[in-house]
């Protein structure tokens, strides 16, 4: 349910970003999006480990202490949220829902007008070449990138017998270097265009996974982290604003609604092909 509600939001707050920034800032304000939700992710990240690893100091148990994690990390999407509904301000929908739709159920006549719009959505993709390229080439690149993220902590676990400890510090050290590296390559983005920086970020993306065959110690999987967190935050927002500068701004949440769907079927087969390996 978590899951579902939590990418459903995403592809909204995607589509946002074609209507707030000009086609020249897409790229910085997309940059800074990330950039300050890897702060907060990254803070309430942090608490929750100081939560869990003083456990004993506060005289509960651990599962208890994650327990409480997890309540405050909805506490903190729902104050967000709340924020959003007061602050975010949206035009008004230039149209009403259809007579046909108008005697069914408020929630069965949009539910219907969803799946069919979304039918019509995939038909339209098709039209626009270069959106299928991205979007094909995203699907690609992005599941080498949610795979390094997903089996990271497995592999230095398992392989390299690192601590808990170790990997989650250096989890939320990825997390705050994030926060910079979204920031660059977005100026960077707006130097040289947002195509050029995100195939830099996905050379070193290559150089993370060649490095990693040959990392030992925690020394290097610190180095790693620090390129990680880097490239990571670049990438994610550069995918993003060139994706938004290529659709259609009328139709930004269901275009947005593609590029989440991609981004989700992206995040199975790398993992897949681990596992098998």
């Amino acid at each position: 349910i978590a899951q579902t509600f939590y990418v459903s939001a995403n592809v909204f707050y995607d589509a946002f970003l074609p209507h707030i920034a000009s086609p020249d800032k897409l790229d910085r304000v997309s940059g800074k999006g990330f950039a300050y939700g890897y702060l907060g992710g990254g803070l309430q990240f942090a608490i929750s480990l100081v939560l869990i690893s003083k456990h004993d100091f506060l005289g509960i148990t651990e599962d208890y202490a994650a327990r409480i994690a997890m309540i405050m990390a909805s506490l903190w999407w729902a104050g967000f949220t709340f924020f959003t509904l007061f602050y975010l301000k949206e035009a008004k929908a230039k149209e009403e829902l259809p007579a046909k739709y108008k005697k069914m159920l408020f929630l069965t006549a949009y539910i219907r007008i969803g799946v069919q719009r979304t039918i019509a959505t995939a038909k339209k993709v098709k039209k626009f070449k270069q959106l299928l390229l991205f979007l094909i080439a995203f699907m690609i690149y992005n599941d080498g990138i949610q795979t390094v993220i997903t089996m990271t902590a497995i592999y230095v676990n398992e392989e390299l017998k690192f601590s808990f400890a170790l990997i989650m510090s250096i989890l939320l050290i990825i997390q705050f270097v994030a926060l910079f590296g979204a920031l660059i390559f977005s100026k960077l983005g707006e130097a040289i265009s947002a195509k050029k920086a995100l195939i830099i970020t996905l050379c070193l993306w290559s150089f993370v996974v060649i490095y990693s065959y040959y990392m030992n110690t925690a020394g290097e999987f610190l180095f790693l982290g620090v390129i990680v967190g880097m490239v990571m935050g670049g990438s994610q927002s550069l995918s993003r604003s060139l994706y938004g500068a290529m659709i259609p701004i009328n139709a930004s949440a269901e275009f947005y609604g593609f590029y989440s769907v991609f981004s989700k079927f992206s995040a199975i087969w790398g993992p897949l092909v681990f596992s098998i390996i």
